[in-house]
């Protein structure tokens, strides 16, 4: 395998987040070449992959060697790139989000659609690359989010693919808000085969802000495909073996107030807006100060975010709960509320004032609890 066609290193930091160019590990392309070949996969599917950078995905043609391959990318070196090494792909050089259409790509409407790749992801309203962050190009709007990934997959119902094999970041099922906005996809596809790995497999991604992504096959089956509650008790699992689900655990952003609002209370007690688990450990909990992302703390629900400043200090995270929010067992809360209250109290004194330190027995009870919340093995 040439790492020409694995890599984005013609592009610049800037470039690589708007477009978002994060090229796909070889093993990916063979999982997603295993699934489709269960199904009864035969030469009047057309295989497209219309974000393909430098073409991992046309290694495809080793299986399917009768099948037509469509190739498209807005990146003119990436498609060169794929051209050298699979010069067997119809190719254009066109804009993937703009005026959807079968015709677009010279697919016919009668003809059975696979679209496999790795679809750009680009949160705009993510804090991370921030700065870097803008629209290079239109988006169609009937199709156009907040983030490029979800983009796509809307656009993949638009073009009515009979099949989606795709990697993607794990947060647009698990996240409500996220899964909201992709809805007219997912209503129409099932998920058929999958498997859940590490961002950092990727070239030049953060080695510090791990999150996951899903390898998935998706089988269109017009609204009878996926709803929320679903995906609510979905089994997913990893590359490493490991099984979870959303409804494993309690969720403290269901007890708390996880954005700014008008209430307000005394004494007035300040804490930094929550999204997920990477945000936490990103960003900061308690405030001196009010801001725009200042969350009001009802004093009655203290101990719960007291627990999330804990959290934050103490939790190890595997990464593919990177995108959760916090986790926690309700029922057995009561055993450490008192315990995370005396250590915020003692860590954020310019808070709460003068506080001793906690006993190293209250902090071993609450890094016990925490492992217990993040354990799913």
């Amino acid at each position: 395998m040439n790492p020409k066609i694995n890599c984005s290193n013609h592009l610049t930091d800037k470039n690589r987040i708007n477009l978002g160019s994060f090229y796909t590990p070889h093993k990916y392309v063979k999982l997603i070449e295993q699934w489709l070949s269960k199904e009864q996969i035969d030469s009047s599917y057309v295989i497209g992959d219309l974000t393909c950078g430098g073409g991992a995905f046309f290694k495809l043609k080793d299986k399917f060697a009768q099948n037509k391959f469509i190739g498209n990318d807005i990146d003119e070196y990436a498609l060169n790139t794929a051209k050298t090494y699979f010069p067997f792909v119809t190719y254009s050089c066109l804009n993937a989000f703009s005026n959807v259409c079968r015709v677009k790509f010279g697919i016919k409407s009668d003809k059975k659609l696979i679209i496999v790749g790795n679809p750009p992801y680009n949160d705009t309203t993510s804090l991370i690359n921030g700065s870097l962050k803008k629209e290079l190009f239109h988006i169609d709007e009937d199709i156009k989010t907040r983030d490029l990934g979800i983009s796509a997959l809307l656009s993949y119902n638009k073009l009515n693919a009979d099949y989606v094999a795709v990697l993607h970041p794990l947060s647009y099922l698990i996240k409500q808000a996220n899964f909201k906005l992709g809805e007219r996809f997912f209503k129409n596809y099932k998920i058929l085969d999958h498997v859940v790995f590490n961002s950092q497999e990727f070239e030049n991604t953060s080695k510090l802000s791990a999150f996951p992504v899903i390898a998935v096959l998706y089988k269109r089956q017009v609204s009878n495909g996926l709803n929320y509650q679903s995906i609510k008790t979905f089994q997913f699992h990893t590359i490493e073996g490991i099984s979870f689900s959303l409804k494993d655990r309690d969720y403290i952003s269901d007890y708390i107030e996880k954005y700014p609002h008008k209430k307000r209370y005394t004494p007035e007690i300040l804490f930094y807006t929550q999204r997920d688990i990477n945000a936490l450990k990103r960003g900061k909990t308690f405030l001196t100060t009010r801001t725009s992302a200042a969350v009001d703390v009802n004093p009655k629900q203290l101990p719960l975010y007291c627990y999330l400043d804990c959290f934050k200090r103490y939790a190890v995270i595997p990464y593919f709960l990177g995108n959760f929010n916090v986790p926690f067992i309700k029922n057995e809360f009561q055993t450490i509320e008192k315990d995370v209250v005396t250590i915020s109290r003692y860590y954020h004194q310019n808070i709460f004032g003068e506080s001793k330190k906690p006993e190293q027995q209250k902090i071993e009870n609450v890094r016990s609890y925490i492992e217990k919340v993040v354990s799913f093995i």
